[in-house]
């Protein structure tokens, strides 16, 4: 799997991407064998603004296309015919900087990429799209690196946020994952009367009070929660 070596970075602010390609593709002809990368090919989200490559390491200066519309960028980093390797033996990096939108906190961005190796046997590169990911039960899901994007502002006692009208949870699945992936360090989470804590302490007193008044809630466990733009999401650091 590729992955990022920083996975979070700050709403309206800089950000550099370095992608971490531990190992090769698989070969269709040999299941414990691996092959190569020589090209990887990245996709930018759009809310990830003006994106410079790094050049860096052997892969060097990518290929850059930016869409009509300045919505995403793609770019294709292809390594030198004289520096690929027989066997999958080496660990790469490429990297980009960019700014990500001041209208993505408290979102993920995900970072689409594909790698390719030269097929042993000739004929078509090997290919893996990690944004379709085929595991060996047949499900398909994006594997690409994500990045978690935190408020540029964030302070001791009581914060308010809001989500922008993207990024509006839906499903108590959806706000679970948002819980856990934003706010597991706060002391306490309010919107309206639901509360969230990951502190088993504080999620007690929590409990304790739904007992005492049913109007109160966990926002974790409420089957038909939804987070809209309009909600105010109190947070106590």
């Amino acid at each position: 799997m590729v992955n990022t070596q920083l996975p979070y970075a700050v709403a309206g602010k800089s950000y550099e991407l370095v992608l971490s390609i531990p190992h090769g593709c698989t070969d269709p002809q040999d299941s414990n064998k691996h092959l190569d990368t020589y090209k990887v090919h990245l996709v930018t989200p759009s809310a990830f603004t003006s994106p410079r490559p790094i050049i860096d390491g052997v892969f060097g200066k990518p290929k850059q296309t930016i869409n009509s519309d300045g919505s995403k960028t793609t770019l294709v980093w292809t390594k030198d015919a004289s520096l690929n390797a027989t066997e999958d033996n080496q660990s790469y990096r490429v990297g980009v900087r960019g700014s990500i939108a001041a209208t993505a906190a408290l979102s993920k961005l995900t970072f689409n990429i594909k790698q390719f190796c030269k097929n042993p046997n000739g004929g078509a590169d090997i290919v893996v799209n990690w944004a379709q990911y085929v595991a060996a039960d047949g499900s398909v899901s994006n594997q690409s690196p994500t990045v978690k994007v935190f408020p540029a502002t964030r302070q001791l006692g009581w914060n308010k946020f809001n989500l922008s009208s993207t990024n509006e949870k839906h499903t108590q699945a959806d706000v679970k994952t948002f819980m856990s992936d934003f706010f597991s360090d706060a002391a306490i989470v309010w919107v309206g009367k639901g509360a969230y804590s990951a502190n088993n302490d504080t999620t007690t007193k929590i409990q304790n009070l739904i007992s005492t008044d049913n109007s109160y809630f966990e926002l974790i466990n409420k089957s038909d929660i939804m987070l809209h733009s309009t909600d105010d999401i109190w947070v106590k650091y």
